[in-house]
């Protein structure tokens, strides 16, 4: 048991704020009273013109594991709490490895280091499922032994255990969260991967049918950007530290109903294409969400089909 933290008047410092999730955690610290929010991004894949306009937003053009660390003290300086959230992602990881390792693991030790000498009081580390390594079986529990089979899940374990042993450090509460798969509005921003969503979507807005590789069955996590902000920011303001949390719906979603689901909230008559089975085939990917639910209180509050209709909706307002 930690103690309550309140974001009410804080100084919190976001790592990868200009980014998909994070650009909305920004604004869901500001609705909950932060006083001053530092976002720390190499701008590589974020954009500040992400974060809402009128926000209390300091941007710190950084790039974790290749940036000059003396940045990273100034830009803690004086907060309260950090959320880092900033990565190379899993796709990124085939092509670069050591780009990967240096940032997720280099860059975040350096981010940790910086945050204990600033004094920050608490830590939520955003990790992924890609830490359980496995891509089939029950649902994925917290308390199951990881074993990552990408360098990216390799790399995002290892900020776990540097996320608990700098706090443990410096005397700070921290908790680690495995996101699962995140979706709404924002989420590809001209550069980066085109999720099975976003791609899809972006068909039945232009008038073509979506695809569905293989059979279909293959399953995953998805939870909307809104409930995973919600489930990040109780995970801060609960009074619990030392805790790791899978964040997602608890749902296994067959991408065959994912994309029928997608033609539905379109209003479009299309057909479905068929294409190839790819490496997904077979899998199931979901997270059991009763730790969380019993802990944090939280639960998703968005449907598979609203989430998707503002997705839809953002989608069709971009040039």
């Amino acid at each position: 048991m930690s103690r309550t933290h309140n974001i009410d008047g804080a100084t919190v410092v976001v790592t990868g704020g200009c980014g998909f999730i994070g650009s909305h955690l920004v604004s869901a610290l500001a609705a909950r009273g932060a006083r001053r929010i530092v976002v720390i991004d190499s701008l590589r894949y974020g954009k500040p013109e992400s974060l809402a306009a009128g926000l209390p937003v300091e941007v710190v053009q950084h790039d974790l594991g290749f940036g000059e660390a003396s940045e990273l003290d100034g830009a803690c300086a004086g907060a309260d709490f950090l959320f880092h959230l900033a990565a190379e992602k899993h796709n990124q990881s085939k092509d670069a490895p050591t780009r990967v390792l240096r940032a997720n693991v280099e860059g975040t030790a350096a981010l940790l280091g910086a945050a204990g000498r600033a004094g920050v009081r608490k830590i939520v580390f955003t990790s992924s499922l890609y830490s359980y390594g496995r891509l089939s079986g029950p649902p994925m529990l917290e308390s199951e032994q990881p074993q990552p089979s990408t360098v990216y899940g390799i790399s995002k374990l290892t900020g776990e255990h540097l996320t608990a042993f700098f706090a443990r450090q410096h005397q700070a509460d921290w908790i680690n969260l495995r996101y699962f798969f995140v979706y709404g509005p924002r989420q590809f921003a001209g550069t980066g991967y085109k999720s099975v969503i976003v791609k899809s979507l972006e068909r039945l807005r232009d008038g073509e049918s979506p695809v569905v590789n293989g059979d279909g069955l293959q399953a995953l996590d998805y939870i909307y950007v809104d409930d995973a902000v919600e489930a990040t920011c109780r995970a801060l303001e609960a009074p619990l530290s030392g805790e790791l949390f899978n964040v997602g719906s608890g749902v296994a979603t067959p991408v065959k109903e994912l994309v029928a689901s997608m033609v539905r909230v379109s209003g479009r008559e299309v057909p479905i294409d068929a294409g190839p089975a790819d490496w997904t085939h077979g899998s199931s990917r979901v997270g059991s969400v009763e730790k969380i639910a019993n802990l944090l209180g939280f639960r998703p509050s968005t449907s598979l089909e609203q989430g998707l209709g503002a997705t839809l909706r953002w989608l069709g307002s971009q040039p």
